[in-house]
């Protein structure tokens, strides 16, 4: 990979963690290509370059946030495998510390989830809330981690007890 495309990569993340701090400090309405730029600490025009309009900014922001929520269900699967690789049933209590771990690594990130119920609630664009909802590959690979994780501490695991225990997660996180 080139320096240029490096520098590109990291120009993006830059401008989404950019605008996931103005989101989540001053609301969706406050984020501007003029406001990114300045966050992020780059020249005037920078995040227009990266992101031509004020959809492709959402959008470069809004994939962000879901990228980092699915690098989370994969932590959480991988852990969980690897944990009881053997085949040996995962107990409540080991179960409920996972999910306090996945709550705590979450709520540590303030500013996504504050941009993420922000987005939620403000976002015109269908497509891209859904990336943020239970509409999203996010959600589905949570909740297969979900009901594997019920499954191996031999609880309930229909789709209800799923969702309730990912509602309850995210109330947790929210909270």
């Amino acid at each position: 990979m080139s320096a240029s495309v490096a520098s590109g990569s990291e120009r993006r993340e830059a401008i989404a963690n950019s605008g996931i701090r103005i989101i989540a400090r001053d609301g969706v309405r406050a984020l501007t290509h003029r406001a990114v730029d300045q966050e992020a600490g780059i020249p005037q025009g920078s995040t227009s370059y990266h992101a031509k309009t004020r959809h492709a900014l959402l959008e470069l922001i809004v994939d962000a946030l879901a990228a980092r929520s699915t690098a989370d269900a994969n932590e959480l699967a991988a852990s969980l495998n690897t944990t009881f690789d053997n085949g040996r049933r995962l107990d409540v209590a080991e179960l409920a510390t996972a999910i306090a771990g996945l709550v705590e690594t979450l709520a540590a990130r303030r500013d996504d989830m504050r941009a993420r119920y922000a987005l939620i609630l403000e976002l015109d664009d269908a497509h891209l809330r859904h990336k943020l909802t239970t509409q999203s590959e996010v959600h589905a690979m949570t909740r297969q981690v979900t009901a594997s994780a019920l499954t191996r501490a031999g609880l309930p695991n229909s789709d209800d007890r799923v969702e309730e225990l990912i509602a309850l997660t995210d109330s947790l996180v929210f909270h």
